[in-house]
């Protein structure tokens, strides 16, 4: 291997590292990827950029991030966008520039609903370490995209939770709501 190409590598994988502490990724995380750096080095270029300290702790699970029926839709339209940006299989290998694609367009379809700090709303992934999980959970089998033939739209299937594996959007569709008010009662709400 020559000089150059080894230097070249390294400059590209530098430059990768810096673009995921840009989406605030932990530095744990980031030094797998990029092994070429010292984890030292990463921690201080995440506080020069953020001026905090990387998050410590664990990646969240599939499950805490897909606790409730709302988040699946959420998740479910990160890995449509994820899996269409990618140039390779998704369920084999991890497609990292794809996946800061996918990150980047979602947070400019929903730019005012993301929380990074908890309380996390309904829309998840929150931050980019949910994206990565998300990522990994894919790859590792743990959920999947389906095709509803019903509403015609892609769904997530999560094998580890408490929900059953149905299309989302069906789902909450058919959840009971408000009694519909009958002519009397609209009348004496309208008389009052």
């Amino acid at each position: 291997m020559s000089l150059g190409f080894r230097y070249q590598a390294d400059v590209n994988e530098q430059i990768r590292a810096l673009e995921l502490i840009k989406r605030k990724l932990r530095t744990s995380i980031v030094i797998k990827v990029c092994n070429t750096l010292r984890i030292q080095d990463l921690r201080h270029l995440y506080y020069t950029i953020h001026h905090e300290k990387p998050a410590p702790g664990q990646l969240p699970g599939i499950q805490t991030i897909t606790a409730n029926r709302e988040s699946y839709r959420y998740v479910a339209v990160f890995v449509s966008i994820y899996r269409n940006a990618s140039r390779c299989n998704i369920r084999t290998e991890m497609d990292v520039e794809a996946l800061m694609f996918a990150w980047d367009y979602f947070c400019l379809t929903f730019p005012g609903h993301i929380r990074e700090r908890r309380p996390y709303g309904n829309i998840r992934p929150a931050n980019f370490d949910e994206a990565w999980a998300i990522a990994e959970s894919v790859q590792a089998g743990l959920i999947e995209l389906a095709y509803c033939h019903r509403c015609h739209h892609n769904f997530l299937t999560n094998y580890y939770s408490h929900l059953q594996p149905i299309c989302q959007l069906c789902a909450i569709k058919k959840r009971p709501g408000p009694k519909p008010k009958t002519r009397t009662e609209q009348s004496i709400n309208q008389a009052v």
